[in-house]
């Protein structure tokens, strides 16, 4: 599965503590009380028997800041690494199976800050330059292992934009943003590689004024996952739950279950939906699947869901309240017969760990929070699966 993956504080869909926003999503609620960092010394980490946590470490040594995004089915590793010297990040791919595990720098020559969110199976990695806010505006990108970089034009009416996700055929899901430089997203778009043109994601006529698509997944059929966000007030939003057919990409707007905001995260190939609900406004969302897009949402015991592989492993994060180091943890959900979900923590420092992908194998993708010799660090890597037990 090819999955955008979170975008961070300045980033079009963030995850605050208490309530997303309409450009943040699940994103990193991290950001700011620990960095990024090398996992090496985490390689091996077992929270329970059978989960493995595999470090891959960074540019600028141990201890630098690093996270996973996405893992293809292939186990293909993007993200972000510190880089030496600078206070900027890096995008990354790393393939375990090849060059002694090492991370490849796919945009070495730009002084930026930049972001690999998603991969798909031939290799070919979407991503993001210019990722922090006032410091110029985004521009989103493809890298091919053969071709390299390939800086793509922006959405019609946007001054900037993200590539958030990319399928197996190389279409890639990009969220236009405006020109203020903080990421307020104007819609979303796909940009078709043989065509070179945008098709743009529609709104609903029940969504509001105002309403903008904010999409975060894009299937392997063309489908597309995520929500319509409306405005709400003086730094308020709404969210509506949406998913985009294929080919025609028309809306479909889920059902709340009586929330009052819900935002959709992933969509498998057999229709069921996950993401995140809020029941009433400014308090914090609870993760949920839609077990098809008729269906109303079930509660998984979490606060976000993100993903969800065809095998129907769902991959987020849980509250960790009164946490020292980090206020979330990493956890696989296995919905079964009768309403039972299986949980199980990936596993961490005891200092908390995020979850952004899974891919079709169970692999998860993410980072570990770990003790450092000043502070606590974010240590990219994925998971090896749960064993089931």
């Amino acid at each position: 599965m090819n999955r955008s993956r979170l975008v961070a504080a300045a980033a079009l869909l963030v995850l605050a503590t208490s309530a997303p926003t309409a450009l943040a999503l699940p994103a990193d609620p991290g950001t700011g009380s620990a960095g990024l960092t090398a996992a090496g010394a985490l390689d091996g980490t077992t929270a329970r028997p059978g989960v493995r946590f595999h470090g891959v470490g960074s540019f600028a040594g141990p201890a630098a800041r690093s996270e996973a995004f996405d893992i293809s089915d292939r186990g293909v590793v993007v993200g972000a690494a510190a880089v030496p010297g600078s206070g900027a990040i890096h995008a990354f791919v790393m393939d375990p199976e090849t060059d002694g595990g090492r991370l490849t720098d796919i945009t070495p020559s730009d002084p930026r800050s930049t972001r690999a969110e998603a991969v798909n199976r031939s290799g070919a990695v979407a991503g993001t330059l210019g990722i922090v806010p006032g410091a110029g505006l985004p521009q989103p990108f493809v890298w091919r292992p053969r071709t390299g970089l390939e800086v793509l034009p922006l959405p019609p009416g946007a001054a900037g934009a993200q590539a958030v996700d990319i399928n197996d055929a190389g279409t890639v899901l990009v969220v236009g943003t405006d020109s203020t430089g903080v990421g307020l997203p104007v819609g979303s778009f796909l940009w078709d590689p043989v065509a070179r043109a945008y098709r743009t994601l529609p709104t609903t006529g029940t969504a509001g004024d105002g309403a903008v698509p904010i999409a975060r997944t894009l299937d392997e059929r063309g489908g597309v996952a995520g929500g319509l966000v409306s405005p709400a007030g003086t730094g308020a939003w709404h969210h509506t739950a949406t998913v985009w057919q294929p080919d025609t990409l028309t809306p479909r707007t889920l059902t709340s279950g009586g929330g009052s905001d819900t935002f959709a995260t992933d969509r498998n190939v057999h229709g069921t939906v996950v993401g995140w609900r809020m029941d009433t406004p400014g308090t914090a969302p609870k993760a949920v699947y839609w077990p098809s897009a008729d269906a109303a949402p079930v509660a998984l015991p979490g606060q976000v869901a993100f993903e969800i592989n065809d095998g129907g492993r769902i991959v987020g994060i849980r509250p960790v309240p009164g946490a020292a180091g980090f206020p979330f943890a990493a956890v696989m959900w296995e919905p079964g017969d009768g309403g039972r979900v299986r949980t199980a923590d990936l596993g961490d420092q005891g200092l908390g760990s995020y979850a952004n992908a899974v891919n079709s194998s169970g692999k998860t993708a993410g980072y570990v929070v770990t003790p450092g010799a000043s502070s606590p660090y974010e240590a990219g890597g994925w998971w090896n699966p749960p064993q089931r037990g």
